[in-house]
Parts: structure tokens; C-alpha cells; sequence
């Protein structure tokens, strides 16, 4: 191995996503090199036994959002299509993760110009999708999922001012950790929350740790057996001070305890967590990097991700698989190439080996994050389609 060691309202959803997605591209590909990938023995290609399931947006738009079961069949997404004239048609869906058809239309409005709807994620059994309607925001529950209808809400503890951030990914539990941030004050405060009970722990100020923008709007991740929020960030330039720093947020008391092992450099961009272990896994920007931790001693190291190059080559999205006690990391390019991206999932262990690598993947986008099925070792992830160059499909793969 080689490991390198160490001891309230938002303007609509999808020009956000549409923005934020053009700005991270349009950087990659000015850094990119167009080498081909080196050839990789652990790489596998989709099963001929199992192939992929795409699933298409019952009204043919571009996905906001988009979760599957961990532990059933379902998935949830949310679409818009534009009408023209700033009209939109904006749904949110069931689907089948065997077929990838869409089994129910949960919510549908036609030619409006200021509703969206917004899939959060799957948490337990409870499908969280957010709904904007006149100029708020408002978390609808499908509780449970499977009941096929929003059921009720989900209300965080926002401040006046304040904006609700990322949210950690524990499907097997309702239990999250989030954020809310103000740009305004500079803030940012951590809780804890049950999204099936909609009930919450004390707001944490992150006042201690903000510096500049790091931790400002950082990865998150709940370790449910310390309950402790696990954050990630850095100040994203290549210099050294901005290598990748860890800090554990006590959900209760709210201390704070902040590390760096100096690995990690430029932007975190992704962040997953096994809390039966308290190992994490973390992705970075600018040295390509997939670095793992044990947060209990506060150490960690560094391997470089395969087919490394550029910034476009970068790991993106992690996400854990409980059952198997594996890290999977999507790559938007293994060529350095925005033209002929062939992106890649990679499948680490969690003492960094390099386990399987998934190829035949169509075009990703940023961000492209990955949700997993362990029980079927199945996931999914949003596609690019070409001519609209949009995210109108999420393609499966095997692992």
C-alpha cells in the first residue's frame, strides 16, 4: 500500500445546482490533462448477469435530489422540467430500485415559477424531502416511506437568518447530524436530530473553529456511538495551511476537539463513517487524495486515488456500506479528460486497500453523490446526458 502517514429562502433550487455544477466543471477542465488511465486489475465492469437499471424521471426533467432505501426496494427522487416563459413542472417520485420504474407520483405541480421540491435523503424509514413554496422552505416526511405520501414535517431549529446546510448520510438510523449557516453573521451551528421523531438536541456554535470559510460550510458525518457531529474542511488553496482539518463536536456538551494529521490538500469533497469502528473517510481536491482516520486517536493516512493526474481526477462523493466495511468513492474523471471522462467508483476496505474498481459508467456531474444498497451491493449515482447536458437519469452499478 501506499500510504502516506501521520501521527430563510433560497433562490430556486436548480440554478443552484445548475451554477454550482458549471463553476466546479469549468475549474476541473482548465487543470485537466487527457492521458489515458493506466490499466487497473482491480477494475470490474457491470456484471453481465446484473446490469445496469436506469431509472428516468416520470416527466423526462432534471433530478434535484435523489435517495434509496438502504435496507428495501424503493427510492426517492424529485425533478423539474422548464416550461418556457419561467414556468416549471416540479414532481417528486417513488421508484423501484430493481426496475428503476416509477412506482408513485407523491407530489406534481404544473407551470410554477416559484415551488420546487427537493429530495434530502432517506433516514430509517422516513423519505425528508424539501418543498419551497412562496419564498420558504418547508422539510415534507414520508413516514414511512413506504406509506407513499408525505405524512408530515420535519422542523429544524433555524435562526432567523440562517439556512439549513448539508446533512449527514445514516440511513440505517433516523438519527442525523446538520448544520445551519448564516452568510450574514458568518455562523454556523451544529445539532443533532430523529427526523421520524422531529425532535432535536442543542444548536452548537462553531464560532471556536470558523476560520476564514473553513468549518464554515464543512462535510459532516454522526458518530451515533460517541454523539458526536464528525466534521471535515480545509480553506481549499494548495498551500500547506490549507491541509484538511478534522474537528469532533460533542452534540450535547459541545465540546469541540480539533486535529490535522497534515494530509489532505484543497477542497474536502467528500466524507462517510463507519461509527462501529469510528473510522472515517475523507476525499480532497487538489493532491487527489482518499484519507482515512481513526478518530478515537486522532490519526490517520493518506492514499492517492487511482488514476490521479488533475482536479478533475479528484474522488468525490464517499459512502460507507455497513455490512461489508466499505468506502465507496466516485471519480468524475479516470482520463483527466472532460471529454471523455470515464468515470469510475472505487471500492476501498477500511485499512485503505483498493478492493474493486467499477467501470461503464456513463457521464457524472458535480455533485455526484453515491447512495448504496449493501444488502444487494447495489448503487446509484445521477448521469449527465448529452445533448441538454443535464442530470436526467441515475444509472446503477454493482460492487
Amino acid at each position: 500500500m501506499n500510504h502516506r502517514e501521520s501521527t430563510n429562502t433560497h433562490p430556486p433550487l436548480r440554478y443552484l445546482i445548475v451554477i454550482v455544477a458549471s463553476l466546479m466543471l469549468s475549474c476541473f477542465a482548465l487543470s485537466s490533462a487527457a492521458a489515458a488511465p493506466p490499466t487497473d486489475p482491480s477494475a470490474t465492469p457491470q456484471n453481465p448477469a446484473r446490469p445496469a437499471i436506469i431509472v428516468h424521471p416520470k416527466f423526462g426533467g432534471q433530478i434535484l435530489g435523489y435517495d434509496i432505501d438502504q435496507n428495501g426496494n424503493q427510492g426517492l427522487l424529485s425533478e423539474f422540467v422548464a416550461l418556457g416563459g419561467g414556468a416549471n413542472l416540479v414532481a417528486t417520485e417513488i421508484f423501484d430500485q430493481k426496475t428503476g420504474a416509477i412506482l408513485k407520483v407523491i407530489a406534481k405541480e404544473n407551470h410554477t415559477q416559484r415551488d420546487d421540491y427537493d429530495t434530502q435523503g432517506i433516514f430509517g424509514d422516513v423519505g425528508l424531502d424539501l418543498y419551497q413554496h412562496a419564498g420558504k422552505n418547508h422539510f415534507l416526511t414520508l413516514n414511512p416511506l413506504s406509506s407513499n405520501k408525505f405524512t408530515g414535517m420535519w422542523t429544524p431549529p433555524l435562526k432567523p437568518g440562517y439556512q439549513l446546510g448539508t446533512t449527514s448520510n445514516n440511513q440505517g438510523s433516523p438519527d442525523i447530524a446538520a448544520y445551519e449557516s448564516s452568510i450574514d453573521t458568518g455562523l454556523t451551528y451544529v445539532f443533532r436530530s430523529n427526523v421520524a421523531n422531529n425532535t432535536f438536541g442543542p444548536l452548537i456554535s462553531l464560532k471556536p473553529i470558523i476560520h476564514v470559510s473553513e468549518f464554515f460550510q464543512p462535510q459532516i458525518a454522526l458518530d451515533r456511538k460517541t454523539n458526536q457531529a464528525v466534521l471535515a474542511d480545509s480553506l481549499g488553496c494548495p498551500e500547506p495551511i490549507c491541509v484538511m482539518s478534522i474537528a469532533l463536536v460533542n452534540l450535547k456538551t459541545g465540546k469541540i476537539k480539533k486535529f490535522t494529521n497534515n494530509l489532505g490538500v484543497g477542497t474536502v469533497n467528500g466524507l462517510a463513517l463507519d461509527p462501529a469502528t469510528g473510522i472515517a473517510c475523507t476525499t480532497t481536491l487538489i493532491d487527489q487524495g482518499v484519507e482515512f482516520y481513526d478518530l478515537a486517536k486522532q490519526t490517520g493516512f493518506e492514499v492517492p486515488i487511482p488514476n490521479n493526474g488533475s482536479p478533475l481526477q479528484a474522488g468525490l462523493d464517499v459512502a460507507f456500506d455497513p455490512i461489508h466495511k466499505l468506502f465507496l468513492i466516485a471519480q468524475y474523471s479516470s482520463t483527466g479528460s472532460p471529454n471523455d471522462p470515464q468515470p469510475r467508483v472505487y471500492v476501498y476496505d477500511e485499512r485503505g486497500d483498493l478492493k474493486n474498481t467499477v467501470t461503464g459508467l456513463q457521464r457524472l456531474g458535480f455533485p455526484d453523490p453515491v447512495r448504496i444498497n449493501p444488502h444487494t451491493r447495489t448503487g446509484f449515482l445521477p448521469v449527465i446526458v448529452e445533448p441538454q447536458h443535464a442530470f436526467l437519469e441515475l444509472q446503477s452499478f454493482t460492487y
